[in-house]
């Protein structure tokens, strides 16, 4: 499997997973797991989109991609410190 190949199967995994996010919770609130994992997922789909067009302009689809990675990182540690204090409570 070809360089390209590979992050041609990467992009699509990464649209699966977006598709799965997307379908799966219609109408449902989605926790905080999974809008990271959709937020990661979209990011790593831009960031493949980037890399197979090197022609294209990189820096404001970069701009978004970072934001999608750092939203998801807020989540997540949001979610830690969270999960701390309902744990010291609880103790």
């Amino acid at each position: 499997m070809t360089e390209q190949e590979k992050v041609k199967l990467i992009q699509e995994i990464s649209e699966d997973i977006i598709r799965i996010s997307v379908k799966d919770l219609k109408g449902k609130n989605k926790s905080d797991h999974e809008k990271a994992v959709e937020l990661l997922a979209r990011a790593l789909y831009d960031f493949s989109a980037l890399y197979l067009s090197p022609q294209s302009v990189h820096e404001e689809a970069l701009k978004g991609t970072v934001a999608k990675v750092k939203i998801a990182f807020n989540i997540l540690d949001r979610m830690k410190k969270t999960n701390v204090v309902v744990t010291r409570i609880n103790t």
